[in-house]
């Protein structure tokens, strides 16, 4: 009996193996890369052309009416070049996002679970579910469809239910990771949720939870907005409703906090940030948003109708303020914008401060901005329109992204910012 004979795959004829290679999803295209010299010849073609964005800037990732659900949309502003990647189940168009870092996204399913999945690459894990949290049970209505009971402590006799979808509309509003998810346990995501803004935090692998309580060094269970994590001392700063900071140390048996400013009582703090410049100061960026009324309705689905308060509120930003933050003072010292040195801002569910000096498209001292309004993203209408476009501090007024004309991006999931990375 002859043994069988197999074709050697690798002498393929370079145009041949090129176009087998544009037909293949972008998760799969960096799979054939890895195969022998002649593929990765031939991946590295193909990837010029599928993936036109070659620095690491900050890319917006969205959903686009032209595509199917599961397809989203990475646009670079630095480059005007954008590509399409699919995206694991569940679809894109379906999921909520709540945060991003390290080139991945956190976003919330139709069930209210949360996952991290990396678009590039399609890799995804599923981290805690909602009923890993300390006062959210499952339960069925009755007509036998999943809900899930909210108890609260000021009125723990009278718990909130929600439908399984809406609730991470109402529950979750920011997730920070410490690294790249592919780091496995190493990986720290902290959960900033309500109904109090309460903090949680688990490893990548835990099956619940661990709610942040109070103790002699962290001040309060409850109050906390948004946080950032800090590559250079492994702490993550979180900000308070007073808008004070305090680092978060979770590398420990048991968090540690420290306050590194005082309460600021010179503006609402609901739409505040903490960011890192690369010169090593903090600071605390504050967004004015406000709500107007539109000539006409939003049009919103059938099955979102009476989830919408009014469909012609629409959220805008209306100011931004700079500050740095003075540690040793303990204090906020008010900046300009030639404060940020000829950097870009990018603010939303993640910010982040990029030098412009490799990037002539992108314009310095300014902030590009995508709209990441908790309260209004999920009390108002999930279908308003979001913004996104560049704030200019001279001018004091939002300036559209005019590559972004021909490839609008849909309201839902809010559009994002990540740096796209295959880690």
């Amino acid at each position: 009996m002859e043994a069988a004979v197999y074709p050697d795959w690798s002498g393929l004829p370079e145009d041949l193996m090129i176009m087998v290679m544009r037909g293949l999803d972008i998760p799969d295209l960096f799979c054939a890369g890895t195969v022998c010299a002649p593929w990765y010849a031939a991946c590295s073609a193909v990837r010029r052309v599928r993936i036109p964005i070659t620095d690491a800037s900050p890319c917006l990732l969205y959903s686009c009416a032209a595509d199917d659900p599961d397809t989203a949309t990475i646009y670079s502003p630095s480059s005007g070049a954008s590509f399409k990647v699919r995206l694991p189940a569940p679809s894109f168009r379906s999921r909520h996002v709540v945060g991003a870092g390290h080139g991945w996204v956190v976003t919330a399913d139709e069930a209210s679970n949360l996952q991290a999945v990396n678009p590039l690459t399609g890799a995804q894990v599923d981290l805690p579910p909602a009923t890993g949290l300390h006062h959210v049970q499952a339960a069925s209505d009755e007509e036998g469809r999943p809900v899930y009971i909210v108890y609260n402590e000021v009125h723990p006799d009278t718990p909130a239910v929600y439908a399984a979808r809406e609730l991470r509309l109402y529950l979750y509003n920011r997730a920070c990771l410490s690294c790249s998810p592919s780091a496995g346990r190493g990986c720290v995501v902290l959960l900033l949720h309500q109904d109090e803004g309460e903090m949680s935090y688990a490893r990548l692998g835990d099956d619940r939870w661990t709610l942040i309580t109070q103790n002699e060094t962290v001040p309060w269970k409850f109050g906390y907005r948004t946080a950032a994590y800090n590559e250079k001392d492994g702490l993550f700063y979180v900000l308070t409703h007073q808008c004070s900071i305090y680092t978060l140390d979770l590398n420990g048996p048991s968090p540690i906090a420290r306050k590194i400013t005082q309460k600021a009582t010179l503006f609402y703090d609901r739409n505040s940030c903490i960011v890192f410049a690369p010169w090593g100061d903090i600071l605390h960026v504050y967004r004015l948003a406000l709500l107007r009324t539109l000539a006409s309705s939003v049009q919103v689905p059938a099955e979102w109708a009476q989830d919408v308060i009014d469909p012609r509120l629409e959220s805008y930003t209306d100011g931004m303020e700079l500050y740095k933050v003075d540690i040793d003072c303990e204090k906020l010292v008010k900046m300009s914008s030639l404060d940020l040195q000829g950097h870009a801002l990018f603010l939303g569910f993640n910010s982040m401060l990029l030098s412009t000096k490799d990037f002539p498209r992108l314009k310095p001292n300014c902030a590009y901005l995508t709209d990441d309004n908790w309260e209004q993203i999920g009390s108002i209408n999930i279908y308003c329109c979001r913004e996104i476009g560049m704030w200019n501090f001279e001018k004091e007024a939002l300036e559209s992204l005019a590559d972004l004309h021909s490839s609008v991006p849909l309201n839902w999931p809010p559009p994002i910012w990540i740096t796209p990375s295959l880690c």
